[in-house]
């Protein structure tokens, strides 16, 4: 019978069996710190309410990074000619964006990373979950490569 409230004697008493789920020393928390002032990242998405929502949500988690979102493929093309990028987002399940030219351009962008995710669902207070918040980063936070393999 658990005890009630009145009859313990220190705050601090707890019942010898209920230890074994709490360690006794609590882990140091551990707060990484990261960069991201130095990433360029270029949207390309089609449609003018997920390409905002992407930008919005990836500005949140990805603080500090400078972002350029484009519309077209021209336009995507344009920026990859025009400026200096490390990262590239894209929806592969847009059609024909997993076989454009942009595709192609990024994939073989020496020194950067290409990232695909769905954009429809991305809403910032869902990502604001740290769940989902931390497995998004990560697709950010992979290493650039540094040798160009050609299949």
């Amino acid at each position: 019978m658990a005890k009630d409230l009145d009859e313990f004697e220190n705050d601090d008493e707890m019942d010898e069996s209920a230890k074994e789920f709490f360690p006794e020393e609590l882990p140091e928390e551990s707060t990484v710190v990261r960069d991201y002032s130095e990433r360029r990242i270029l949207i390309w998405e089609d449609d003018d309410a997920r390409r905002n929502a992407c930008l919005e949500v990836l500005s949140d988690v990805l603080v500090g990074a400078f972002f350029k979102a484009v519309k077209t493929e021209a336009e995507a093309m344009e920026q990859i000619e025009n400026d200096d990028w490390d990262t590239f987002v894209v929806d592969f399940y847009t059609e024909g964006v997993s076989s454009s030219d942009f595709v192609k351009c990024a994939n073989n962008y020496p020194g950067s990373i290409l990232v695909a995710i769905n954009m429809a669902p991305l809403t910032l207070p869902d990502e604001r979950d740290p769940a989902k918040t931390e497995l998004l980063r990560r697709l950010f936070d992979m290493e650039k490569p540094t040798v160009q393999l050609h299949g």
